[in-house]
């Protein structure tokens, strides 16, 4: 029984990087000898076991064979003769395919520690083609590391990957697991990834422009793109509330008209209170042209105390209410 630390760990060590947690890989055991180690077994599909002491991942080595599409229909084989080259073989890039034994010694036989050198995103083998997934995880590396060329074998791999439908067959929390990670860095290289080898359909669908983003805020990267791109994008891709309801509030300042009647305007901001007070100022950030205007008139609306007009009977509530915007409006319209 061997332990190897294995994939992103040993990738960022050789970057110079802090890794955020450690992969174990098993070699020469089985199921029974974790167990009895007191290692406690969580992986379904195939054995990873939680250390007893550290609660990190520990996991057998393997060969996958595919069994269908997408990435959940494969069938493992973990018996103790595989060896750690073979495991190694099965990852997505070289520079995710180097181990480092307990020794210190580092196992690297596709070159991984050459194309951190050059700064190449390079794939294994012919397993890449395998899980369409890893189309779209070498998006997201190159989000974290934009500095980093795909090299144009790999180029050709992405290319087929998205000719072959095989993205289509991925859930929508695989797909968005991506995405997330991408905008907690520089989204846009994600999405030039994803424009430039046509990895648009389904999840993507109607990315034309990629936007300069002003914020290093998630949600607000998602609505620069949706905006620039129609609010089309990516509709079939099921997002958080947070990303949702701060769509919802960027795409109605996106339509807000300066030149709109009074009319107009008291329907518009009559659907401001206090409830939406907070989000609504954050997002009117990103809106220069028409937050003099909305600002004031959205901070005075939600917070005006109409107590003692509400209490005349013979006033309809939503009559003065409208009375009251309407005066507010003239005060500060542009």
């Amino acid at each position: 029984m061997k332990i190897f630390k294995v994939g992103g760990a040993v990738r960022d060590e050789l970057l110079g990087l802090k890794p955020k947690d450690n992969d174990w890989l098993v070699v020469g055991s089985s199921i029974e000898e974790m167990l009895s180690l007191g290692y406690k077994q969580v992986g379904k599909d195939f054995p990873v076991f939680l250390h007893p002491e550290t609660n990190e991942e520990y996991a057998l080595a393997r060969k996958e064979l595919k069994s269908g599409h997408g990435y959940k229909n494969f069938d493992f084989i973990f018996t103790p003769d595989i060896t750690i080259e073979e495991d190694l073989e099965r990852r997505d890039l070289t520079i995710n395919a180097i181990a480092r034994s307990s020794n210190g010694e580092l196992i690297d036989p596709f070159n991984g520690q050459a194309d951190i050198k050059n700064r190449i995103f390079r794939h294994v083998s012919e397993a890449f083609y395998e899980d369409p997934l890893r189309a779209l995880r070498v998006a997201r590396f190159k989000s974290q590391m934009p500095e980093f060329q795909i090299h144009d074998s790999t180029q050709d791999v992405l290319r087929k990957i998205a000719e072959s439908g095989e993205l289509r067959h991925l859930s929508n929390d695989r797909v968005w697991g991506e995405v997330q990670k991408s905008l907690n860095n520089k989204f846009e290289e994600f999405l030039y990834v994803i424009r430039s080898f046509q990895l648009t359909e389904p999840w993507f669908e109607e990315l034309v422009e990629i936007p300069e983003i002003e914020s290093d805020m998630p949600e607000i990267k998602w609505c620069y793109v949706s905006d620039v791109n129609d609010f089309k994008f990516a509709k079939q891709l099921e997002v958080p509330n947070s990303f949702s309801r701060q769509l919802l509030m960027w795409k109605r300042f996106h339509g807000y008209k300066l030149e709109g009647n009074i009319e107009y305007k008291l329907d518009f901001f009559s659907a401001f209170s206090k409830n939406n007070l907070e989000e609504s100022i954050f997002t009117l950030k990103y809106f220069k042209e028409i937050q003099i205007e909305c600002i004031p008139i959205i901070k005075e609306y939600a917070n005006y105390n109409f107590g003692e007009l509400l209490l005349d009977k013979n006033k309809d509530a939503q009559s003065v209410k409208m009375e009251v915007l309407k005066e507010i409006i003239k005060k500060y319209e542009k």
